[in-house]
């Protein structure tokens, strides 16, 4: 189901059930990877239109791993395309190839650079989740600040010229008021946003699916992974194809259809 190709293949799930949002990104990452990278997307079967809170990021983990195991690979590498990274960590305990999610991968490569990092996104329930998220990567002493806008990052990415006013008022605050040097824009609805806003804010201006796809690039230039094995695993009321998945163990098949 996954594996190795000559031409790097990658799967990218949208842990959202909005099909329209997941046909946005593969529009952008197909213009990122200019070819050099063949992009399969997959939209998760169940759960909420687009996540907002800790129900719906729990919920979406369990979605995540059914569309793993939907999917048709192989595939050289995975990418979680929503900010909250929701079942990632389960996804890479069986993947043998690299899984990388949006706010992993963005906020890595925030922490990089110079610097403190700000971060700054739609939906009042996400501070405490990023929060958490950046806790665990052991980043806290690297961010400076999380701005949180009222509106969702779907509604906001429907707000035309005043979401981005809004957007690169919060990044400018961000900015000169608690000392960040650049600032990470999360979200999968606001893919896009920081090239619009860039001329209006005072520091660089980071996209979190640029800059997941980015890292993307750098994983699949470095040696395959070391495949692993996991014991099968018995269960009920799962969907037929993730039930089938769980219970096939040992290694992970790389180059399974």
């Amino acid at each position: 189901m996954i594996g190795c190709l000559p031409v790097s293949r990658l799967l990218l799930i949208n842990p959202n059930t909005d099909t329209d949002m997941t046909q946005r990104m593969v529009a952008y990452a197909e213009a990122q990877f200019a070819g050099a990278v063949a992009i399969e997307a997959i939209t998760a079967r169940f759960g909420a239109r687009y996540l907002t809170n800790r129900v719906s990021v729990t919920i979406a983990g369990h979605a995540v791993l059914d569309a793993l195991a939907c999917a048709r690979g192989p595939f050289d590498a995975v990418l979680v395309a929503c900010f909250g990274d929701p079942g990632r960590e389960a996804l890479a305990s069986l993947c043998p190839v690299p899984v990388a999610g949006m706010a992993q991968a963005s906020l890595i490569r925030a922490a990089r650079l110079p610097g403190r990092f700000s971060i700054v996104t739609g939906g009042p329930e996400w501070k405490p989740m990023l929060v958490t998220l950046v806790q665990a990567m052991g980043l806290s002493a690297r961010l400076a600040s999380i701005r949180i806008l009222p509106a969702a990052g779907n509604v906001l990415a429907q707000g035309g010229a005043e979401a981005c006013r809004q957007i690169a008022r919060a990044c400018n605050e961000a900015v000169q008021e608690d000392g960040a040097a650049r600032v990470v824009l999360g979200g999968a609805g606001l893919a896009g946003f920081a090239a619009r806003i860039a001329p209006d804010v005072t520091a660089p201006v980071m996209c979190s699916l640029h800059e997941s796809l980015q890292e993307v690039s750098s994983l699949l230039s470095r040696p395959a992974p070391q495949q692993h094995a996991w014991k099968s695993m018995e269960t009920v009321g799962l969907s037929p194809e993730l039930h089938r998945y769980l219970a096939s163990g040992a290694t992970v098949r790389a180059c399974q259809d």
